[in-house]
């Protein structure tokens, strides 16, 4: 049995440390995560109030804006587990505590009602438990559902489907700032004539938005003999120093596969859809090459418009086509092979002036991203 004097002290004490906890819980929400949340919209703002500005080349500020934003989203590694170490350690020790009184308390012999004088120990347990996941949360708030809603983590702002459906920004703002280019580098040390050349398409990007399916199509005057498909997402390892996620990069190359060219050929023609999910239209890109050394290269801003020549929606992470009124047939022909698992797929060769299933399989592009 417990002394009923001595426990009644002790469940007082339960009750008014869980009351401490509550209200130093909405001091923190409060003072903290109200801040916090604060001067993260205003950053948004102004990231939202930038991408507007289509034609000015804005990436620097906007790498700023998301570097601070960052910076802001939580605090260093370090200090963090330092923090929740106090958190751990000064839970133990209340809990311990809390243990010892009601054992001193407790005389034999045992019986069932003095289960219902423990329930307030083990309440007290999880009340403590949630406190300091509530605490973690607001410390480091990456990869919880607690406050991602209110403030996404730094790494979505590089997802164009998350901003244009959070901040209601347009895709073609948002891809305008994201200065999209390609090349074709040719992997040869001289020319040789009636011989074909190796190379590879890469796409370039000033910022490294993603999260978006592509289609691409390469010509030499009428006939493509280049198909690339794909959804495109980038990732890149935690920064060495501070242990957070990269959110974005500047100068990224992305390969999208190997080609192999004519000599005698001096011009490419690339066509490039870019499917979002939440629009309906996708964004066309038509990028003119030309040949410089070993390298084909724009000479001009590439053609960018939405092309509502085309309807689409995505559908449990597969493109589905409502409309369509390309000029190639392919795009329906290769839907299946359109997934959101990050792989990028391509195929190339005279065969696919006849027909694309005569490819046998599209290869896979397996070359990193990197910077450059």
């Amino acid at each position: 049995m417990f002394k009923f004097e001595s426990y009644l002290a002790i469940a007082l004490a339960i009750n008014s440390g869980a009351l401490t906890l509550l209200g130093s819980v909405g001091i923190f929400v409060s003072l903290v995560i109200q801040r916090r949340v604060e001067r993260l919209q205003d950053i948004l703002e102004e990231f939202m109030d930038l991408s507007y500005h289509q034609n000015i080349n804005l990436t620097g500020k906007m790498y700023k804006l998301m570097q601070k934003y960052q910076m802001q989203h939580m605090l260093p590694d370090k200090p963090s587990q330092t923090i929740l170490t106090y958190i751990d350690l000064t839970t133990l020790f209340v809990i311990i505590s809390w243990l010892v009184l009601i054992i001193m308390t407790f005389t034999p012999p045992w019986t069932a009602s003095s289960v219902i004088y423990i329930a307030p120990l083990v309440w007290g347990l999880v009340l403590m438990i949630i406190f300091r996941q509530l605490l973690k949360y607001a410390i480091n708030p990456v990869r919880n559902q607690l406050l991602q809603t209110i403030i996404p983590p730094p790494v979505k702002l590089r997802s164009v489907t998350f901003l244009s459906s959070y901040i209601n920004v347009s895709v073609l703002a948002i891809l305008q700032q994201a200065r999209l280019s390609m090349v074709v580098r040719l992997n040869v040390t001289s020319f040789y004539e009636g011989k074909s050349i190796p190379g590879e398409v890469i796409l370039k990007q000033e910022l490294s938005f993603d999260d978006f399916f592509y289609y691409l199509q390469i010509k030499a005057g009428s006939k493509p003999f280049f198909l690339g498909i794909g959804g495109l997402e980038v990732s890149f390892p935690n920064d060495p120093l501070t242990g957070k996620p990269v959110p974005i990069q500047r100068n990224v190359n992305i390969p999208l596969g190997k080609i192999t060219l004519d000599p005698a050929i001096n011009t490419l023609t690339a066509e490039m859809l870019l499917f979002v999910q939440g629009e309906k239209h996708p964004l066309k890109y038509v990028f003119e090459l030309h040949r410089e050394g070993k390298v084909f290269c724009l000479e001009d801003e590439p053609l960018t418009q939405i092309y509502t020549g085309i309807t689409y929606k995505i559908n449990q992470d597969r493109l589905e086509l409502i409309e369509n009124q390309f000029q190639s047939s392919w795009l329906e022909e290769l839907l299946p092979h359109f997934k959101l698992n990050s792989k990028r797929m391509y195929g190339t060769g005279k065969s696919i002036n006849e027909h694309p299933l005569e490819l046998n399989a599209l290869h896979c592009c397996d070359e990193e991203v990197y910077i450059k």
